[in-house]
C-alpha cells in the first residue's frame, strides 16, 4: 500500500518528532522492498538489520531534500537514496572478505584476458585451465564470489526489477538536461552490447533473473539445471559483465 502523505521537503524539516516517525513508518515498506531485492543477491552472513538501518538512513535522507517542485517522483528519488546509502554502508564496512575479493578480480581478469587473446568468450575448460585448476573447482570459486559481483553491479548503478538492469533515474532536477539524458541513452546502448557479447545462455540467464525477475531454482528449471549451477553460470556471466562495463563506463 502505497502512503497517503505526501512527504514535502519543507513539511518535514518543521513538523514534530511524533509525526516525523509517523512519516517515515508510512515509508517503511519502501525501505523494505530495496532491502529485499539486494539481500537476495548477498551472502547469507549479510546482516539484514544493518539493511534495514541504513536504509531508513537513506529514507529520512530523502525525506529531507525531496522536493516536490521537482519531476522525479519521490518513490524512484527515495529508493536511489536508500540503496546507495546501504551500498555506502558496505563500502565503509568493507564486509568482503580480502581472500574472496581478491578471488573474485582473478577471475575477472582471466574472463577478460582469455577474451582478448581468443577473440570470443572463454568456456570453462579454458578458463580453468588459465587457472591451474579443474572444472569443478572453477564452478565452486564461481559460487563463492556470487554476491561479491552481485554487489559490483550494484555499485555500477544498476537496479532489478522495474529497473530493468537499466542505468538508475538521475537525480532530480528543475528541467531536464540534454546532456545527462545523452548519457544515459548512450549508457543503456553499452549495456545491449555488453549483453550481446554474452554467450547464449549466460545472456538467456542475465534476461530471466534481471528482467523477469524469476529466482535461481526456477531459471535452472528452465535451462535444465541445478540452482547452484544457475548461479555459477550467473556469477560468469556478470563477470564478463563487469570487466567489460567498468571499461566501457
Amino acid at each position: 500500500m502505497k502512503p497517503k502523505q505526501k512527504p514535502n521537503t519543507q513539511s518535514f524539516r518543521t513538523i514534530d518528532d511524533d509525526e516525523r516517525e509517523e512519516l517515515i513508518r508510512n515509508f517503511l515498506p519502501l525501505v523494505k522492498r530495496v532491502v529485499h531485492r539486494l539481500a537476495g543477491r548477498l551472502p547469507a552472513e549479510v546482516d539484514i538489520k544493518e539493511m534495514l538501518n541504513s536504509g531508513i538512513i537513506g529514507l529520512v535522507d530523502a525525506l529531507e531534500k525531496y522536493d516536490p517542485r521537482h519531476e522525479t517522483n519521490f518513490s524512484t528519488y527515495a529508493q536511489f537514496r536508500i540503496r546507495g546509502t546501504i551500498l555506502d554502508s558496505f563500502r565503509i564496512q568493507d564486509w568482503v572478505p580480502r581472500s574472496l575479493r581478491h578471488k573474485a578480480h582473478k577471475l575477472e581478469n582471466i574472463y577478460l584476458q582469455l577474451e582478448q587473446e581468443l577473440g570470443r568468450p572463454a568456456d570453462d575448460a579454458e578458463v580453468a585451465q588459465a587457472l591451474s585448476v579443474d572444472i569443478d573447482t572453477l564452478h565452486k570459486m564461481l559460487g563463492e564470489v556470487s554476491g561479491v559481483v552481485m554487489l559490483s553491479l550494484e555499485e555500477l548503478g544498476f537496479g532489478h526489477g522495474e529497473e530493468r538492469f537499466r542505468a538508475d533515474e538521475s537525480l532530480p532536477s528543475s528541467r531536464p538536461d540534454p546532456l545527462n539524458q545523452l548519457l544515459d541513452t548512450e549508457r543503456v546502448e553499452i549495456i545491449a552490447r555488453a549483453l550481446d557479447r554474452l554467450p547464449e545462455k549466460e545472456r538467456l540467464v542475465i534476461t530471466l533473473y534481471f528482467y523477469e525477475e524469476l529466482n535461481l531454482k526456477e531459471i535452472g528449471e528452465i535451462i535444465g539445471v541445478t540452482e547452484s549451477r544457475a548461479s555459477q553460470i550467473r556469477s560468469r556471466a556478470l563477470l564478463r559483465l563487469r570487466s567489460y562495463l567498468k571499461k566501457a563506463l
